[in-house]
Order: structure tokens, then sequence, then C-alpha cells
């Protein structure tokens, strides 16, 4: 699932990887997408690790992904590219319980599992979410999602 290795790849230390592969795609073009960020909080504390994905209502258009980082910012990446394109989302979120560490053999193998929805499931999917966003040529930051 891509959530999944999504989630693996930033507890297992390939940020610093990502943001050094970002940076280098982001020297060409753009594929007009916006840079956007926004921060997710629950129960007022920044949710950091939460893997939160814009699920476009256009089927010509990727999913864009971000992670929040321990202050609860997140910046998304569509298809490997910072950004994400103007249209409307239906936002999911899934907070992986990062106190299930994965073993060396399963980091290096590629089947470490993320731990439990910390969120029960709540915002897993397309059919269970409420949350939803509006991107357009003025967004730069999206407004909290406190939940």
């Amino acid at each position: 699932m891509l959530t999944n290795s999504i989630a693996r790849f930033f507890r297992n230390g390939s940020s610093l990887g990502l943001l050094l592969l970002c940076s280098l795609v982001g020297c060409g073009d753009s594929h007009g997408l916006l840079p956007v960020t926004g921060s997710i909080t629950v129960k007022g504390k920044p949710a950091a690790g939460a893997v939160i994905m814009f699920h476009s209502e256009n089927p010509e258009q990727s999913t864009a992904t971000g992670v929040a980082d321990a202050s609860g910012t997140f910046s998304l990446v569509s298809d490997m590219n910072p950004g994400i394109a103007p249209g409307k989302y239906i936002v999911t979120v899934r907070w992986p319980d990062d106190s299930k560490k994965p073993t060396q053999t399963e980091i290096m193998m590629g089947t470490a599992e993320p731990g439990p929805d910390l969120l029960k499931g709540k915002y897993a999917s397309k059919a269970a979410t409420s949350l939803s966003a509006v991107i357009d040529e003025t967004t730069t930051t999206l407004p909290p999602y406190a939940l």
C-alpha cells in the first residue's frame, strides 16, 4: 500500500534522500504544481509522522502526499515533484504509531510495516474522511487541520 510505503520510507530516516531528490527534480519543469504547505494537530498537539494524502476529484491528477514533521508541518509532493495541482481534493490522514519500531532485518528487507493508526481509521479512507481542500493559484498555506 502506498501509504505504508511512504510512512516506512520516512520512518527509516530516508527523508534527507527524498529532500535531495525533490530539490534535484525541482530544478526542471514544475509540471503545473504549486508549492503548498500545511499543518496538522490532534487534540492541539502536532501529529508528527502523520501521512496526509490529497486525492483529486479529477482522475487525471496524481495524489499529493505529505508527512508531518515534529511541529506538525507538511509540504506536499506529487509524483516525486514538489507541489500540488490546482483542484478539489478529498484529504485522508493516517497517523502510524511510531512506538512499534521495525527490526533492522525488516528495514533491510523492505518489509517493515507502520504501527497501527492512532486515529483509528477515522480519516484513513476517502469513504471515511470528512476532510477536503480546494487548491487554487493563490494557495500557498492551507488552513490547519485540527483533529
